[in-house]
């Protein structure tokens, strides 16, 4: 309720342009607002690749050849010389067969269905740190040296839009479509009760190995009950003496006024790690981002490895002395 008649005008003034302007919307009127987008700025938006088809696949050609020298600049130190994959970056290449393991190894060769696909991944993600930096020609010749690396094209291939449209993958047919598998009809009704039975107590009987023992499991009760050593040695304290070659190799390729990491030219989020001091205040935001959450590096592009993340953990704990 308004407590003011004042308010009274306003309301009946929106009201009046609201139905006014509803009436022109019925009426197929324009309201003259925006500009038409013309093809010409669309196309470079416009990048999408059909994987089944190939339509939308651009002009250019590239060869494996050319390819293995493009993958060594640039793609080599996130998933290997040979698509085996470094640090979480995943494995490009291989697997083929393993599909029905326990553990099946997804890559390119083994699980994509259609090759086009791939062209239109690297182009519009590829490299990580400068992605639609490729030209056509680039992603064609990385296209086939992918597929030879996994078996499917010669080394000799050269693939435009017509010769990678034809290329047929291993596991082309190895997908079932959505409407085959979704029409089984669950009964839910006059289910029969299952009794639930305990066959046995794996704590009472102490047959759970400790975390101390090499897996004996017969002394496993003893070795829980054992007394700790009277005096344990004290780990030696962390110094920054110890860290920052950890922080120089691993953080300030990226986190420095001057990164050296393709793709950077300032420090993300402005933290850069160049001084001790400027490394003490950021210790917090270390431990959270490279020891618990392991987030940094990002995908673990520098290869830091468990027992430098603890030693990062461990100096930060300890108050992040300084020299």
């Amino acid at each position: 309720m308004f407590k003011s008649g004042k308010a009274a005008p306003w309301v009946a003034f929106c009201i009046a342009a609201f139905v006014g302007a509803s009436a022109l919307a019925d009426a197929g009127t324009r309201y003259g607002f925006g500009t038409p987008i013309a093809p010409a700025d669309i196309a470079p938006w416009n990048i999408d690749v059909n994987g089944l088809t190939g339509a939308g696949l651009p002009p250019g050609t590239g060869s494996v050849a050319q390819g293995a020298q493009i993958w060594e600049t640039k793609c080599a130190a996130c998933h290997g010389e040979f698509g085996e994959g470094a640090g979480r970056f995943p494995v490009i290449a291989g697997g083929a067969g393993t599909l029905k393991d326990d553990v099946p190894q997804k890559t390119v060769g083994s699980f994509w269905p259609y090759a086009p696909t791939l062209f239109d991944y690297i182009k519009r993600a590829m490299p990580f740190p400068a992605p639609q930096s490729l030209t056509n020609n680039e992603v064609y010749a990385l296209t086939a040296y992918v597929l030879n690396l996994n078996d499917i094209v010669p080394k000799t291939a050269v693939l435009d839009a017509t010769s990678l449209a034809g290329v047929r993958m291993p596991n082309r047919t190895g997908f079932i479509k959505a409407q085959w598998d979704t029409k089984n009809i669950v009964c839910m009704s006059a289910c029969k009760p299952v009794p639930v039975k305990i066959t046995s107590d794996l704590v009472n009987l102490h047959v759970t190995p400790d975390e101390h023992e090499s897996g004996n499991v017969g002394s496993t009760s003893a070795a829980m009950s054992s007394p700790a050593p009277a005096a344990a040695a004290a780990a030696p304290a962390v110094t920054f003496a110890d860290v920052a070659p950890i922080i120089a190799q691993r953080c300030t390729v990226c986190h420095s006024a001057k990164p050296t990491q393709a793709g950077f030219t300032s420090a993300p989020d402005g933290l850069a790690f160049d001084t001790p001091a400027r490394i003490k205040a950021q210790g917090a935001q270390i431990v959270m981002q490279a020891v618990k959450t392991h987030q940094m590096p990002l995908g673990n592009l520098t290869h830091m490895t468990d027992k430098e993340r603890a030693l990062v953990g461990a100096w930060v704990a300890a108050g992040a002395p300084l020299p």
